[in-house]
């Protein structure tokens, strides 16, 4: 059981929008005489109850009817649309034309587009850590102790209805709650949006039209929002000067990428339809040959052997044309830090794409500014002009084609697809990474085990990392197992692994095999932090004066957006890494970071270290040893020159060096003394092991 314990160093409200409920007056369906609440949210008004009307193809939870007056009915897909059974197992794109859905009339099934308009105003303005715990209901949903319960801070009251499976099982009354989008998938399928008791989140996903899930439904009109929505995110483009031409870059995480398409007439480049205006505009579209700045004759021919790992092509020096990781990157950060608006809703343009009932209007929040260039398909007359764009990459399928990126006006994705190299597309160009040297001064610590590099800040007379530890530990995990997360936000270890100590040691502690300045996995001369140095390392930031703790010890990048401020100011660069927890699932990455503390056994659970997005504070607690949270190193302090030091000195890396602490090569489970700890801590710790 996670306990929650002692100390709060700082505890503030958080200065983020608090969401409030604005009631509206009830609507009475004229049908049936069902009187339902309503709310407004932003500029939409909503429902703030689930339909009960009733037709044919709905259902009562368990056939039930005290369930549908608390709990609305279920609705198949078909039946949600006023449509006969039929339409469940066919494309109905032309008969939702020709009838009104279930809903009241002045009302509608929402749209995606409606969803994801109710999803990034809870998102943005809600104080909850997740629009799905914003919308829940206070009572009747199941408990995961992981997660705050429901606040349902704006009243839409989101009961956990369940839903009925066409083969017949009614399933995950509350558990779960679907809404039905107006959207088909397919023939078969149709978009619905999802509350989970275990999940933070609101999420579109697609099921089958036959089940049954509730409806919400949303007025055909706007209303003036009582609290203004969320401003524009301000965005710093900054100019730089290449080649004695000025261009402008912005930011993205740790990328910096060009604000505007190329625009460098060379063979094999054209301008939308032949006009030159279009070019001024929107930037050049450049066959995939003449990108990269080979001879035309690439098209045709693989070119792997060509094309270099950093490949500048037609971009200047210092850039070049991004790879299949540099746009994974991409879009991984902005999944991470924006999952409300969407990768593509973020990088395109403001009020220059068309409307879609699938997907918000361009957001241009990091001010990508992609704009609907239109395209040359191979072999074919220009097309997609403001409704589409998309962006080479280095990287070949086979000899004449080769991937892109793009951006659709009714999509929020940014989509990875293949074309003919002899088709004509914009091209982005990316600054090139800058060298270690750049990155990392004389108080860098370079790990020696793995040849990781690592930034430092001292704070309040100690070293610590300023990144989270990389090292891949025996039972250490990335976050969903991707690579990218790790190199991006540090690895994630069981207590246990990260103090290199049994599995099993919190319920079975061995007396003094926690020492002072225990190594665990840190580099040589490194060591787990303990409580002492975490509360003075608090204190050291509290006497900076530059606004709470846990804004001074957060970094910039990598929280989702609407959180309470932060001053990024002691250079801790606190990251928001999320967790593994015992049950394999990955939770929280982008609002909350969690650092082991070398303390844990007997009457107490690990101990660690939590920031949260949308709070002020930071906090202390416990946990089950196997949840896998960051792990962040303290340098050892100077080793006095007297003869009881003196047997460790062997074991103290240069300055600004690591080499690899003894006992690396131990399985997962077993110990070896920590090395660099006192010569007696360390024989004590090794004894006691070995008696177990």
């Amino acid at each position: 059981m996670m306990r929650y314990l002692t100390l709060f160093l700082m505890m503030a409200v958080s200065t983020a929008f608090a969401g409030m409920i604005v009631p509206m007056p009830n609507l009475v369906d004229p049908r049936d005489k069902q009187v339902y609440k309503t709310v407004q949210i932003g500029d939409q008004r909503w429902m703030a109850e689930n339909l009960r009307f009733k037709l044919k193809g709905t259902f009562c939870y368990n056939k039930n009817d005290s369930y549908c007056n608390e709990y609305g009915r279920l609705y198949t897909w078909a039946a949600s649309m006023r449509l006969v059974d039929y339409f469940n197992h066919t494309v109905a794109k032309d008969a939702v034309k020709k009838v009104h859905d279930v809903c009241p009339k002045g009302w509608r099934v929402p749209t995606n587009k409606d969803w994801k308009k109710l999803n990034y105003y809870v998102t943005k303005m809600g104080i909850s850590d997740g629009a799905g715990i914003s919308l829940k209901s206070k009572e009747g949903w199941d408990r995961e102790l992981r997660l705050p319960a429901g606040s349902d801070e704006f009243g839409f009251n989101a009961l956990p209805a369940g839903e009925f499976h066409y083969v017949g099982e009614f399933m995950d009354k509350g558990a779960s709650t679907q809404f039905w989008a107006s959207n088909e998938y397919d023939a078969y399928g149709a978009y619905f949006w999802r509350i989970t008791y275990d999940s933070r989140t609101f999420e579109k996903v697609y099921d089958a039209k036959d089940n049954a899930v509730s409806v919400r439904c949303v007025e055909e009109k706007y209303y003036k929002p009582v609290e203004p929505p969320p401003p524009p995110n301000f965005v710093k483009v900054e100019v730089v000067t290449v080649q004695n031409k000025e261009i402008l870059t912005i930011h993205v995480g740790d990328q910096v990428w060009m604000a505007k398409n190329l625009d460098v007439d060379v063979p094999g480049s054209f301008c939308y339809g032949g006009k030159e205006e279009n070019c001024k505009k929107f930037g050049r579209l450049y066959t995939w040959s003449a990108a990269m700045k080979l001879p035309q004759e690439y098209g045709e021919k693989i070119a792997r052997d060509s094309v270099k790992r950093t490949h500048r092509g037609l971009c200047p020096y210092g850039w070049h044309i991004p790879s299949i990781y540099d746009f994974d990157r991409l879009n991984a950060y902005l999944k991470d830090i924006d999952e409300a608006v969407g990768v593509g809703a973020n990088l395109k343009a403001r009020d220059i794409w068309p409307e879609s009932d699938n997907s918000l209007p361009g957001e241009n929040g990091f001010g990508f500014n992609a704009l609907p260039s239109g395209i040359l398909p191979a072999n074919l007359p220009f097309s997609g002009l403001d409704s589409v764009t998309g962006f080479w990459s280095t990287a070949e399928t086979d000899s004449v084609t080769a991937l892109f990126w793009s951006l659709r006006y009714d999509s929020d994705d940014l989509v990875r697809d293949s074309a003919g190299k002899a088709g004509a597309f914009p091209v982005r160009c990316l600054m090139d990474p800058p060298g270690v040297d750049e990155i990392y001064d004389s108080t860098a610590l370079y790990d020696s085990r793995d040849e990781n590099r690592y930034k430092t800040v001292e704070i309040g007379g100690t070293r610590w990392m300023a990144e989270n530890l990389r090292f891949a530990a025996p039972g250490s995990f990335c976050y969903e197992d991707k690579d990218i997360r790790c190199r991006s936000y540090g690895r994630l270890y069981p207590w246990h692994v990260a103090m290199r100590l049994p599995a099993d040691f919190i319920t079975n502690p061995v007396e003094g095999a926690i020492t002072v300045e225990h190594q665990g996995i840190c580099p040589a001369g490194w060591h787990v932090p303990s409580q002492k140095e975490w509360s003075d390392m608090m204190l050291g930031v509290a006497k900076m004066k530059k606004g709470s703790i846990a804004a001074a010890l957060k970094m910039r990048e990598g929280w989702v957006r609407s959180g309470a401020p932060i001053s990024e100011a002691s250079g801790f660069n606190a990251i928001p890494a999320g967790a593994r927890y015992n049950d394999g699932e990955f939770m929280e990455l982008g609002t909350s970071a969690y650092f082991w503390e070398a303390s844990g056994g007997g009457d107490t659970g690990a101990a660690y270290w939590n920031l949260i997005n949308s709070k002020d504070d930071v906090m202390r607690a416990e946990d089950f040893e196997n949840t896998a949270f960051s792990l962040r190193c303290v340098k050892n302090a100077p080793v006095a020159a007297d003869s009881t030091k003196a047997a460790t000195a062997g074991n103290t890396a240069p300055a600004g060096d690591s080499a690899a602490p003894a006992g690396n090569s131990v399985p997962a489970g077993d110990v070896a003394a920590p090395a660099g700890n006192a010569a007696a801590q360390g024989n004590a710790a090794a004894g006691a092991l070995q008696q177990k």
